[in-house]
């Protein structure tokens, strides 16, 4: 019985070598337990009477750099436009799911109102709401 020989095949063994080169020598930096995104979920554009609460909560999710939920994370919301009102809460904090919300009480001016959501190392997002005579 004859060997046959068969011929080296480097097209094969190469990327075989790069792949696993690269697989360790790759090392991740994003600290996922971090904060990366933070969106409007609901509550953005409603309208309420003077004196009265919005028919909605306000709520935002805020998400990691790999879209898992953020637990308990501190979610601050305040009014930086005329209007006045209030919220309750002024400071919540995530679920389990990543959400976050608070509900807004109309002053006693009409005319547009901006909510503006802050969480630590994130750009804020805003809700715009109108209130009526």
């Amino acid at each position: 019985m004859r060997a046959v020989k068969r011929p080296f095949r480097a097209n094969r063994i190469i990327p075989l070598v790069i792949a696993t080169a690269a697989l360790y020598s790759c090392t991740l930096t994003t600290d996922p337990s971090r904060p990366a995104t933070m969106e409007i979920v609901s509550g953005d554009v409603q309208t309420a009477p003077v004196n009265t609460a919005l028919p909605d909560s306000l709520s935002v999710i805020v998400v990691g750099s790999f879209s898992e939920p953020i637990v308990n994370e501190p979610v601050v919301w305040s009014i930086v436009a005329p209007g006045g009102g209030s919220l309750d809460p002024a400071t919540s904090q995530t679920n389990k799911d990543g959400v976050a919300w608070t509900r807004y009480t109309a002053g006693a001016t009409a005319g547009a109102v901006k909510i503006q959501v802050r969480v630590s190392g994130l750009a804020s997002v805003f809700f715009d709401e109108t209130v009526t005579p």
